[in-house]
């Protein structure tokens, strides 16, 4: 079994480093594991230029010419992938953001349905919850709803309480990610489904190429899945509503 942990911290010792590697001795004593650490900082990875070619046309027009394919093959190799940044001003690092900015097609096509995911985030103090919330879109990207931990090491002494609590952290989000690992595809939840529902809608605006061709042989869900009724009838009822709202931001009519 091969994790690979997206690093998004510019400090290669750092306590985001420490807490990720926690993690893996909490699994390497439950299973057979593999880590491999992939920090943004050391590899080629430019600017997202907001050109929208990957999302509109084909991701293989993105004009950027570095490391990214790369990584995703790295992505879509492992069985486990964590996203691992600091908290900075509220939110992921810099490094942590340009890299799902690089990955803003996978969220109108997603690809990592055979990969489970957690999201691990340390701070001194506050926006944990920001950035946990931010980080778990990326349930959108195939992977499910991810195994969340985030841990406060503030710069100054932790008390036996804040360690205590800490290791009983990070040796729940190991086990629960284990666990995880071994789970096979679930059906989507509502949020998941409403994405799907949406994207699938809007690419028959024939305005993203891209998405019109990813979408056109599914019908239900990206896989074959059981979807329950009530997700069936009040997805399009949201749907509506949503569109209703959109209106005034909409393509118009020549």
């Amino acid at each position: 079994m091969k994790i690979l942990a997206i690093m998004g911290t510019p400090r290669k010792r750092g306590n985001t480093y420490k807490v990720t590697r926690k993690v893996e001795e909490n699994m390497k004593q439950l299973c057979n594991v593999e880590f491999e650490y992939l920090f943004l900082k050391d590899v080629d990875l430019k600017m997202c230029s907001g050109c929208f070619n990957c999302v509109s046309k084909d991701k293989e027009l993105c004009p950027l010419k570095d490391d990214k394919a790369k990584i995703e093959n790295k992505m879509m190799e492992a069985d486990g992938i964590i996203f691992a940044t600091p908290v900075y001003c509220e939110n992921v690092s810099g490094l942590m953001k340009n890299f799902i900015d690089r990955f803003a097609y996978v969220f109108h096509r997603p690809q990592f349905f055979d990969q489970k995911a957690m999201i691990l985030a340390t701070s001194a103090g506050g926006g944990l919850k920001d950035t946990l919330d931010y980080l778990k879109k990326l349930q959108i990207w195939g992977f499910g709803t991810p195994i969340e931990l985030s841990v406060i090491m503030p710069p100054w002494p932790r008390s036996d309480a804040l360690q205590k609590k800490n290791k009983k952290s990070i040796v729940k989000a190991s086990e629960e990610f284990y666990r995880k690992l071994h789970e096979e595809r679930q059906p989507p939840n509502f949020m998941q489904y409403m994405h799907f529902k949406f994207i699938k809608e809007t690419s028959k605006l024939g305005y993203l190429p891209a998405d019109l061709e990813f979408y056109k042989d599914k019908d239900e869900y990206f896989y074959d899945t059981k979807i329950s009724l009530s997700k069936k009838i009040f997805a399009p009822i949201i749907m509506k509503f949503a569109f209703f709202i959109m209106k005034d931001i909409g393509p118009k009519e020549n």
